[in-house]
């Protein structure tokens, strides 16, 4: 499954009692021009104002009394404030911001192009993972995908459908197990580690291992629908914007994850909260060691 970037908006929140100051940890863009203030509110003297695009690191965050959140930030030598309504949060990078990072030089294969194949987020997957560890050097991104295991529409047991059209009603996807199962052509060393806890991936990548992972596209919130399967079941629930993309590396210092997305997108690094929400959503996994 897959398909293009969607950030996540602060949205006001109700105010349970007297708003405090929270401590902030991530970072965030302007979604417009924005003025700091030198208090919370439209009322406060302008400090500086902040062109759309500009990434800010706030201090703390607290509600005004229309619970919209401000957040503080440092201007030079001085403080200021911003109103949440023109922020939204950061949740990808360039770099992982940590010079000491886990961080393995997995090779990009586009699945959009010069192969269209909307679909082929998997294959793509497990042969950069292949590729990386020296194995299917020689196999063409087309060749690796027309030779995997099909289904009319039972991921549990090959690829549903097509990887290169859309088919109404197949969830067009390849599980881990088929999916591992098949890598082990190219490598015994291909395990499927479905329920492998975000620690134990970790684990992998400090040993130098890639990982093919199930999360979703854009690290947006799991959506849950159902889906005929055939065999596997006319009604099994799944996460509906399901994509897979290959993790690759790690930072304790910065809290990122690094990955090599497919999806026209190649290498960036994720914030770990929105990658673990995504991945534990189903904790599929399959290493290539």
């Amino acid at each position: 499954m897959a398909t293009t970037f969607v950030t996540d908006f602060i949205k006001p929140i109700s105010a349970q009692a007297a708003s405090v100051e929270e401590s902030v940890s991530s970072q965030y863009m302007l979604k417009a021009n924005g003025n700091v203030r030198n208090g919370i509110g439209t009322n406060h003297k302008i400090l500086k104002t902040l062109k759309k695009g500009t990434t800010i690191k706030p201090i703390v965050r607290k509600q005004n009394s229309q619970n919209t959140y401000w957040y503080k930030i440092k201007i030079g030598s001085s403080y200021g404030w911003i109103s949440g309504t023109l922020l939204t949060k950061k949740i990808i990078y360039k770099t992982s911001g940590d010079s000491k990072a886990i961080s393995l030089k997995v090779p990009y294969i586009n699945q959009l192009k010069p192969i269209y194949a909307p679909f082929g987020c998997e294959g793509a997957s497990l042969l950069q993972a292949l590729q990386f560890k020296g194995y299917a050097k020689k196999t063409s991104y087309k060749k690796f995908l027309n030779n995997m295991p099909k289904t009319k529409r039972n991921p549990y047991k090959g690829f549903a459908g097509s990887p290169y059209y859309s088919i109404n009603g197949v969830f067009q996807s390849i599980f881990p197990k088929p999916l591992a199962n098949y890598g082990k052509k190219y490598s015994s060393s291909v395990k499927n580690i479905t329920g492998a806890s975000t620690k134990k991936l970790r684990q992998e990548l400090s040993a130098g291992n890639p990982i093919v992972v199930y999360v979703t596209l854009d690290f947006s919130k799991p959506i849950w629908t159902k889906w005929n399967m055939g065999a596997a079941g006319k009604k099994v629930k799944m996460v509906d914007n399901l994509h897979v993309m290959t993790l690759a590396g790690y930072s304790s210092k910065t809290k990122r994850y690094k990955v090599i997305d497919p999806n026209n997108k190649g290498e960036y690094w994720v914030n770990k909260y929105e990658f673990e929400r995504a991945y534990n959503a189903l904790k599929y996994a399959v290493v290539v060691r």
